[in-house]
């Protein structure tokens, strides 16, 4: 989510931005392509110590012991220290079944799915995201995706992408359930919260702009 977006152009937008891969399965994607091109020079290897056994020559044998012993220490080295295969590295659950569901129009069950994920893991922004997503767009429920995106704003470790959620919630507030006073007081929270965020001249005219139209009405 770009804070550089006033509110009012984010909650218009389709959706969130899709979460990132994380570090560890774009690494295991190259390690994967280093460990074939080690793979491969075991050809040569092999050839060279047939050729060694075939004519009996002692100093070949020696020759080739010694190079596949350095093989084997430098795949080890590659494979399992510097580009690990990522089994410790868990991927982003995308949920994908679930959205599933979604695609399908089983909205309800995927609602209830993705709750189920939330309280799984502590650690899934992911859930929370496409929660609000689907709760703001299909379903419009927008008490849900307002629980959803500030669970998400809690979650994240991305002070750009926790303002995006909070700058959600204040459109939800304003746009869908035509609340100016919730909706400026999550634009107060935001504010303070995130007092170096970039669009901070943009979200302070949306709020004197509330303030003008919420007493004009009253």
């Amino acid at each position: 989510m770009d804070p550089a977006v006033s509110y009012r152009t984010v909650t218009k937008s389709s959706w969130l931005s899709p979460i990132r891969p994380d570090p560890g399965q774009r690494q295991k994607q190259k390690g994967m392509g280093t460990k074939d091109q080690l793979l491969v020079l075991r050809i040569p290897l092999v050839l060279v110590t047939a050729l060694a056994f075939f004519l009996k020559s002692t100093p070949l044998m020696l020759v080739g012991a010694i190079v596949w012993l350095g093989w084997g220490a430098y795949y080890i080295l590659i494979t399992r220290v510097l580009l690990p295969d990522g089994a410790s590295t868990p991927s982003v659950n995308q949920h994908s079944n679930i959205s599933t569901m979604v695609i399908r129009g089983q909205y309800a069950e995927a609602a209830a799915a993705y709750k189920e994920a939330i309280l799984a893991d502590p650690l899934d922004t992911v859930a929370c995201e496409q929660l609000g997503q689907l709760a703001l767009r299909e379903m419009k429920d927008y008490p849900t995706a307002i629980d959803a995106y500030r669970e998400a704003e809690k979650r994240s470790r991305e002070p750009t992408r926790q303002l995006g959620y909070a700058i959600l919630v204040a459109g939800i507030y304003r746009d869908n359930l035509k609340d100016s006073g919730k909706a400026m007081s999550e634009l107060r929270r935001i504010l303070s919260r995130y007092p170096d965020a970039p669009n901070t001249a943009s979200l302070r005219a949306e709020l004197d702009e509330l303030k003008a139209a919420h007493f004009e009405g009253s």
